[in-house]
């Protein structure tokens, strides 16, 4: 029968017998790195610079959120959930073995970590006594994926003053990465936002149309409408607003 292959057939035939042996130590690369505790995650540990991002996670019921992580090891998300609602959370984050080890004063723990096709994360509830490891089995889990674009710019946790002077009357809106927002007022509190000509403009289900705009001195400026005022009107409220980082 060898005689009377062409030779076309025999490379078909050492191609296919090449392809089928790195295919099978692939299987047993992927097999020993399983069974004898091989990481990508040990391999290749995240660094402090690959750390400090704008990171797009999800809970328990796989719904987005944002964890802004900052080079001062502060953490803040735009997980509206809680009893704090547009305010998210507040936490640290520190590198633990070559993963992002994040713990938020909620109680809860955010483990991220490398995978073979970019980044994971695991969810652990509240209880865990500080400085232990995570426990055995995360209640949640997903990918973890660093925000890029226009929208780093204005994701995340945003204090707008209230009328009058002081924290006790400050305002505050959640702008997630999927366009999503909450603010921390009235019955109606959800809405949509997106970067119009490098502005961030809300619309607000009950109405209000609110613009979060850059300055040329880093600082950002939030304009508001009542509902049923054009955007060409004076706006009903303005103020200096600011991102929160810690």
């Amino acid at each position: 029968m060898n005689a009377l292959m062409n030779k076309p057939t025999l490379n078909r035939i050492c191609f296919l017998s090449s392809l089928t042996l790195s295919l099978t130590m692939l299987a047993s690369f992927l097999g020993c790195a399983t069974q004898g505790g091989l990481s990508f995650s040990q391999s290749k540990p995240i660094t402090r610079e690959e750390a400090v991002a704008t990171w797009s996670l999800t809970d328990s019921e796989n719904e987005l959120f944002n964890m802004i992580l900052s080079a001062d090891g502060s953490a803040v998300d735009t997980w509206w959930k809680g009893e704090d609602g547009a305010k998210g959370e507040r936490g640290r984050w520190e590198l633990v073995n070559g993963t992002i080890d994040i713990r938020l004063n909620s109680g809860w723990r955010d483990v991220i970590s490398r995978s073979a096709l970019g980044y994971d994360k695991l969810g652990y509830p509240p209880g865990l006594a500080p400085g232990s490891g995570p426990q055995k089995e995360a209640v949640n889990s997903g990918d973890a994926v660093k925000v890029s674009g226009d929208d780093l710019r204005f994701v995340g946790v945003w204090i707008i003053p209230g009328a009058l002077a002081g924290p006790k009357y400050e305002l505050y809106t959640a702008l997630r990465s999927d366009g999503m927002a909450m603010k921390s007022i009235d019955a109606i509190n959800q809405g949509t936002w997106q970067i119009e000509s490098g502005i961030a403009h809300l619309y607000w289900a009950d109405g209000w149309h609110t613009t979060i705009e850059p300055v040329d001195d880093g600082t950002f400026f939030s304009k508001s409408w009542k509902p049923g005022v054009a955007l060409n009107e004076m706006p009903s409220g303005s103020a200096v607003v600011r991102r929160v980082m810690k």
